[in-house]
């Protein structure tokens, strides 16, 4: 049965006018009739924002009974190859492949014409392949932990250079500021580094391919991502490649997406921050 509105609008009244009856029929505590009066003024404010807000009221009484089932399988199988995803429903493998494609200039430092070139390229790109094509960029952020590890390293390196240098009668004055300005310049480093995370934007197409076992899929979407990967590296001029080994998760996991360690370690440095 279809609820309309001028039905919720009666029932919520009308819900709302046994709590005010009951406030005068019940012989209950004054903390209790109080409650029924907020009660009663709660259904007030919904049988009047039914007229503003009746598209989420309905969906919400329709939702009754309803479960949402989580598929216990895994979500994917990494290929032996190590370049593809496999997934496996029912009696068919659906293999999937992604392919990075380089970019070196953004829409902001082309003129109307270059816009214009690149817009044409595009569209030949889109011709590459019979098979359907998924063309798309993504934003993530770069783990730096092994970067800023090697950073901090070579700044203990010169600043214990630096100690040992001004300690040393001997060393002369010019090679003492030499050292200390070593010093200076990998701490500036290490800061800047250090101080925001770091984001790149990268373009890709992912395709996908059906087959009744494991290795008829995979080889069917490979042979599929080399040649969208050649046909790419053709029209705009750049070596596009098929993703392998674990850069291939940066596509497919959250956790690849967003390093967890890079994401602890801004948070720790957020929480140093505001305790301090």
């Amino acid at each position: 049965m279809a609820i309309s509105q001028k039905f919720l609008f009666s029932i919520l009244m009308l819900i709302s006018l046994i709590f005010i009856i009951g406030i005068y029929l019940l012989d209950v505590p004054a903390v209790f009739k109080l409650v029924l009066a907020v009660l009663a003024l709660a259904f007030d404010l919904l049988a009047f924002s039914t007229k503003l807000y009746m598209s989420f009221f309905i969906p919400f009484l329709k939702a009754k009974n309803r479960t949402v089932t989580l598929e216990a399988d895994e979500a994917f199988n990494m290929a032996p190859s190590g370049n593809a995803i496999v997934v496996r429903r029912g009696g068919s493998v659906y293999a999937s492949a992604f392919i990075t494609i380089p970019t070196y200039r953004s829409a902001t430092e082309m003129n109307n014409e270059e816009k214009i070139d690149f817009a044409r390229l595009f569209s030949r790109a889109l011709t590459i392949s019979k098979s359907s094509v998924k063309f798309a960029t993504q934003l993530y952020v770069i783990n730096k932990d092994a970067y800023i590890s090697n950073i901090r390293g070579r700044l203990d390196e010169a600043e214990e250079k630096y100690q040992n240098a001004s300690m040393n009668p001997q060393m002369k004055k010019a090679d003492s500021e030499r050292t200390r300005g070593e010093a200076t310049m990998w701490h500036n480093l290490y800061d800047n580094v250090n101080k925001v995370g770091s984001q790149a934007l990268e373009a890709f197409a992912m395709v996908s391919a059906e087959g009744g076992t494991e290795e008829e899929a995979i080889n069917l979407v490979l042979q599929r991502a080399d040649e969208i990967a050649s046909g790419v590296s053709s029209v705009f001029g750049v070596s596009a490649a098929v993703v392998e080994g674990e850069d291939l998760l940066r596509f497919v996991e959250p956790d690849h997406m967003i390093p967890p360690i890079t994401v602890g370690e801004q948070l720790r440095e957020k929480n140093m921050a505001a305790e301090m």
